[in-house]
Parts: structure tokens; C-alpha cells; sequence
């Protein structure tokens, strides 16, 4: 079965109730302090989509290059790597180098408005709303590799927000939908996100699940409280990345509410399937003012040096798996 088949069936599966990829537990001595794992804490398994599995202390992180570590809860997710390569949320492994090759080429422009790399930084740049015009453009597997991508970065950690609060993907497939989250702090004052933030065991990687649904939903991300929250997420650590998963800009209201707090948006286009009407009503509920990015998703078009970005072979010779791929390319 080809990479995009797994990938279709998985939206397939969405619907109903489906076995988590990962699994919460209590956190132990051995896994050191910080609700993110930065720069110079305790080597834990790296995901680095273009290599093998590498520790943070052999990456050449050094203590000093840290910053102070935020305070944490007691919770750690164990993400099972092989069944989220096997429900399609990552490349097959003969394919891995290729597809992280594109998801380089997708961060690269997003770090630099983020913290002003080579142009001048975008104000609260290193929020990054991904969206879509529609469901079924591949979102939610664009926003977990992207977030993996970034966070095999040497100088950056990853937050990763499940803000797509009506259909929490992100939450159900780690097996944290039962954990509070976003709403949650968003409707108690007295809870504080550091308490609530979950580290994976993957390095500099952690999640903020959705919590739990209320009808005020919407309400609640367009509220003073949002704002508040989103400042202090990107302000407090100024080594972090935000990343919101969002339902698709036509299909709710949420992700129109979320977008005014963040700095940059990407648009996930998938190509023959978003009509450009679509793409259009889409761009016209944001800030034209703010950077927004397009990545079309599951494209299949031949490019310079005859290598196929929906399609990780090279040539036109590859078989049908190869041309089968779910690729990406901003």
C-alpha cells in the first residue's frame, strides 16, 4: 500500500475511534527538568525525520547555550514512532531523507520571519497558525511534521497546540484527549500553562492538548484571556516555537479566531482537490497584513532535476509507491 493510500485511509478512520499512537505516563526521575526539552538538558530520543535517532547531549548541545527551564507537570507522552510511520503520518523509511528535505524547505523561511534570520523579524513570528481552506488537505499530517522538523533544530524547541478544538486530532492521536488543555486554561485563571504543557520523548518537543469542549469555544480563542496566553507563550522563552493546529477556515469558526493572535499563518493547499474559489474565501479571512505562507500538499508535479514532490523517486521511472507519496512544498 502506498504512502498516500495509508494516508487516505487514516482520514478514512478519523470518524470513528482509533487507537492512539502514543501514551501518557507519569514522569520519572530520569527525565530531567523543562516542559520543552531545550538546548543542553538530559539526552532524551531525538525524531529527526532525515536521520537516525541521535540524543540531545551527542548533537553538541552545551549547558550554557540553554534557556532556564519552565516549570512542569508530571506527565510524559511516549509517541510509537512505528505505527505513526505505519498510519501514514510519516514518510516510509527509504523515503524519510526526501521528505524532510522538503519540510527544510518549508521551515527555513518561517524561522527566519520568526526570529529575523536574514530579514526583519515578524512580531510574534514564532506563532504559526496551519490551516486550511477545507478538510481532507492533509493539515493535521503537515502541522506534525512540520513540528518534528523544527524541532530537530539545534537552537529551538517546539510547542505543538492542538487548537483544532471541535475535531482534536492532534489530542486523539497521542492519546492526551482526556488531559486538560487550551480550553481549559483558557476558562480558569487560576490554571497555568506550564502546568499543563506535555514533553514527549522527543527531544525539544511538547504538546498543549485541546482540553476540554464547551459551546464558548470560539468565544473563548477570541478573548482577551487568548491574547494574554499567546503572549506570554511567546515571550516567555524566546527559543520557542508555537505551532496551532486549526480546523480549516471554511469549515469553522475557530481557526478565524485563533489567527489575530499569532504572527504568521500557513495555508495547506491540496493540489486537484481545493478548488481556487475555496483558496480564495480562505485569504480573505485573514490579515493580509501578516505573512501568510501556502504549502500545496499531495502535489504530484515533476520538478528541476526530475524529482517528485508527491512522490519521493526521482525521474519518471519510479514505481507506483514512489509516485503514490503524500509530499509537500511551500
Amino acid at each position: 500500500m502506498s504512502f498516500v493510500e495509508k494516508a487516505i485511509n487514516r482520514m478514512k478512520r478519523q470518524e470513528r475511534e482509533m487507537l492512539p499512537l502514543g501514551k501518557v505516563r507519569e514522569r520519572d526521575g530520569r527525565d530531567g527538568a523543562g516542559d520543552i526539552q531545550s538546548a543542553g538538558a538530559p539526552a532524551t530520543p531525538v525524531l529527526d525525520i532525515a536521520a537516525p535517532t541521535v540524543s540531545a547531549e551527542s548533537a553538541g548541545h552545551t549547558s550554557g547555550a540553554a534557556p532556564p527551564a519552565p516549570r512542569i507537570g508530571g506527565l510524559t507522552v511516549e509517541i510509537d514512532r512505528d505505527r505513526l510511520r505505519g498510519e501514514g503520518f510519516l514518510a516510509p523509511e527509504r523515503y524519510e531523507r526526501q521528505m524532510a528535505d522538503e519540510y527544510r524547505r518549508i521551515k527555513r523561511p518561517l524561522l527566519a520571519n520568526a526570529f529575523g534570520v536574514g530579514v526583519t523579524q515578524v512580531e510574534r513570528g514564532n506563532l504559526i497558525l496551519i490551516s486550511s481552506a477545507i478538510s481532507g488537505e492533509g493539515k493535521t499530517h503537515t502541522c506534525l511534521n512540520l513540528a518534528l522538523s523544527m524541532a530537530a533544530e539545534r537552537d529551538n524547541t517546539v510547542l505543538l497546540v492542538d487548537g483544532d478544538v471541535p475535531k482534536p486530532h492532534i489530542s486523539r492521536l497521542f492519546g492526551i484527549a482526556d488531559q486538560p488543555g487550551l480550553l481549559d486554561i483558557l476558562g480558569d485563571r487560576e490554571l497555568k500553562p506550564e502546568d499543563l504543557l506535555l514533553r514527549t520523548d522527543i527531544a525539544r518537543l511538547s504538546i498543549l492538548p485541546a482540553g476540554k469542549w464547551t459551546d464558548q469555544a470560539p468565544e473563548l480563542l477570541a478573548s482577551q484571556r487568548m491574547a494574554d496566553l499567546c503572549r506570554e507563550l511567546a515571550n516567555r522563552y524566546p527559543d520557542r516555537i508555537i505551532i496551532f493546529d486549526s480546523p480549516p477556515l471554511l469549515a469553522a469558526t475557530e481557526a478565524q479566531a485563533i489567527a489575530p493572535h499569532v504572527g504568521q499563518v500557513v495555508l495547506v493547499i491540496a493540489e486537484n482537490l481545493t478548488a481556487r474559489g475555496d483558496v480564495r474565501a480562505a485569504l480573505a479571512l485573514l490579515d493580509e497584513q501578516k505573512p501568510i505562507n501556502a504549502i500545496l500538499n499531495k502535489s504530484r508535479r515533476a520538478t528541476r532535476g526530475g524529482y517528485y514532490y508527491g512522490g519521493y523517486g526521482y525521474g519518471a521511472h519510479g514505481d507506483a509507491e514512489q509516485r503514490g507519496g503524500d509530499g509537500a512544498r511551500s
